[in-house]
Order: structure tokens, then C-alpha cells, then sequence
């Protein structure tokens, strides 16, 4: 599924779905054929090919998603229009939204309290937070890819991580995924294939209590930001191969363990901590991949034949998607198997 940062920003950017609905943006509409901006890899690529998942005769194909993207690439989309024209759903990206128990009014009164919630508490700053030696590593990378940004500095660790790798992510000249996703939803709506949401909400009975909590506390996170500091060369060079091999259908290359034990790392980070706990957010993984197969279950006992996006790592590893199918009877074959 991505770099670290994408997994910590769709937890923590998920308290900005408690924005009244207007203050949300539209993604702009998707062009007619795919193109991103590449890194090395550049003109028309196949793509990482389909997962396939079979059981009682029914198919499920699978494309999984991935970000960041060579960005001046374009995506031949045969073998996933191929698979939509035979299609009677589209099952979607699966989505997580945090939401407070309340109504309109009660989330226009959560503005104040969101104001300041990616700040150390008590005015602390890097410098405060972290060991001096790290420090002096971050201010390394920092001018490399940040440059004087100082407001940065008063960011607790995880928040710096995430501005570090969306500057360094967009001097490496890699690009999002959301043209793919868009890419599909127009082809099914093309063909006349249903799209079929996948949506996991938390609702925080005490907002207030929660987000007051959140910016007293503090974040077992020194480990995840050291982690990427002393990483992020290595994981931009990773994200770069991994982007090619995305594009041009190399699997094997697309299962990365090191970036799966970062990941764990900032990810435990996030949701091991005393408000992430009490508002259940330590559960919100399980609760997508429950709510993403209960849709497939419904879904494929309605259609022969269905497509879905997932992103891909949520679907590789002994944990995935794919290996959480398997557990219920489907025969799962890889783009890569031989047949």
C-alpha cells in the first residue's frame, strides 16, 4: 500500500473528514487515456496485471493499487477493460472515515479544537523531542528536501515524517495514484458496471475529549521518525523501483519487506497510543479488510464475474486480503502464475 507516510496521512487525515461536507474538494475529472509523470520508467506500460480469485464459479479479479507512480507513463488498460466488460460490479478502494457521533452544528464546533493538533504539546520542538544525534540527521535531510521551512520544526516526529516524504516523494518526480482508481471508475461506468462502495466508519462519541487528549499526549513515535530519516534515500530508491515494477507488471519486485517493517513501525506508532486506543483506532485495519470481504462475499453471491482495486500492500503478505480469501475457499492465482 505504499510508502509510510501514506499510511500514517489516511489515519491522521482522516480527522479532517469532520469537516463539514463543503469544505471537501473535488478531484478534478480524469482524462480520456492515463498519463503520469515517470522516473525511469516512461510511454505505454501494462500495469501489475489482475490477481484472480475463483470459487463455486464465480471470478474475482484483483488490480492492486499502489502510490507513489512514475508520473509520464501511460497505462494500457486492455486487460482491465477486458475484465469490466464481463463484469457486473466495481468493488471500490476501500475507504476509512473518522467521523464525531454528531451532527452539523457539533462538527463546526470541532474547528477551534482541530487548530494546532499536528503541533508538539507544550511548544516543544523537534530539537526538544528527539535525540540530539537524530536531530542533526534530520536537519541534513531536511535541507535536502524540505529546505528552511521552520515551521516544520514545531511538528510532532510523525507529522515531520509526513511532510519529509510528500517534498522528498516530489523532488524524486514520482507522482499519485488517483489517476489509476479514476481510470477504472470511468471504464465501468463506461461498460455500465455498477460501482460497489467499500467503507469503514469510526464514530468518536467524544470528539472534544479525544482531539483535547491528543494534543496533551505524546506519540511513541522517535522510533518511526529515525527510521525515516536514516532511510529516505533508500526509500525513495525503493518507491522509485517499486513504482516501475508497478508499471510494468514486475510482481515479485512489488513484495518488499523492509518496507513493511517501517511501516509496522509507524503504524504502531499511531495506533498504540492511549487516545488512539480508546477511540478504537488500533481495530480500524481488521475492520476494513472484515468490511472489504464481507462486500466481496455480497457481491460475488449477486455477479459471476466482478472486478475490484485494493491497494497492493494490503493484498500481498501473510496477513493480505489475498491470503484472507484463500481462508474462504477461493483458489487465488497470481498475474505472474504460468497459466
Amino acid at each position: 500500500m505504499s510508502s509510510p507516510a501514506r499510511l500514517i496521512a489516511a489515519l491522521f487525515l482522516a480527522w479532517l473528514s469532520w469537516l463539514p461536507p463543503a469544505a471537501a474538494q473535488q478531484a478534478p475529472p480524469a482524462a480520456d487515456v492515463p498519463t503520469l509523470e515517470a522516473v525511469t520508467v516512461q510511454g505505454e506500460q501494462p500495469g501489475p496485471g489482475l490477481w484472480r480469485a475463483t470459487r463455486d464459479g464465480r471470478t474475482l479479479f484483483i488490480l492492486g493499487s499502489l502510490a507513489p507512480l512514475p508520473k509520464d507513463m501511460t497505462w494500457k488498460t486492455d486487460e482491465i477493460d477486458a475484465a469490466l466488460t464481463h463484469s457486473g460490479a466495481l468493488i471500490s478502494l476501500p475507504r476509512v472515515r473518522i467521523k464525531p457521533n454528531t451532527g452539523f452544528f457539533g462538527r463546526l464546533a470541532l474547528l477551534p479544537f482541530l487548530i494546532g493538533v499536528r503541533n508538539a504539546p507544550d511548544g516543544a520542538t523537534l530539537k526538544d523531542t528527539v535525540p540530539p544525534d537524530v536531530y542533526a540527521r534530520w536537519l541534513a535531510v531536511k535541507a535536502r528536501y524540505i529546505g528552511n521551512d521552520r515551521g516544520v520544526e514545531r511538528y510532532r516526529p510523525i507529522f515531520a515524517v509526513l511532510e519529509l516524504y510528500k517534498s522528498a516523494v516530489k523532488k524524486a518526480g514520482l507522482g499519485k495514484s488517483g489517476e489509476i482508481v479514476r481510470t477504472v471508475s470511468d471504464l465501468a461506468r463506461r461498460h455500465g458496471v455498477k460501482e460497489v462502495p467499500v467503507e469503514y466508519t469510526l464514530l468518536v462519541d467524544d470528539p472534544r475529549a479525544a482531539i483535547r487528549s491528543f494534543k496533551r499526549s505524546t506519540l511513541d513515535d522517535v522510533s518511526c521518525f529515525a527510521q525515516s530519516v536514516d532511510n529516505i534515500d533508500v526509500q525513495l530508491a525503493d518507491m522509485t523501483r517499486r513504482a516501475n515494477a508497478w508499471a510494468t507488471g514486475d510482481i515479485a519486485a512489488l513484495r518488499d519487506e523492509r518496507s513493511e517493517r517501517q511501516r509496522a513501525t509507524c503504524m504502531n506508532a499511531v495506533t498504540e497510543g492511549g487516545v488512539a486506543q480508546r477511540i478504537g483506532l488500533a481495530d480500524v485495519p481488521k475492520a476494513v479488510r472484515d468490511t472489504w470481504l464481507a462486500t466481496v462475499d455480497a457481491t460475488m453471491a449477486n455477479n459471476a464475474q466482478a472486478v475490484a482495486i485494493v491497494p497492493i500492500d494490503d493484498l500481498l503478505g501473510d496477513n493480505g486480503y489475498l491470503e484472507a480469501l484463500r481462508a474462504k475457499g477461493y483458489a487465488v492465482a497470481s498475474p505472474d502464475d504460468p497459466d
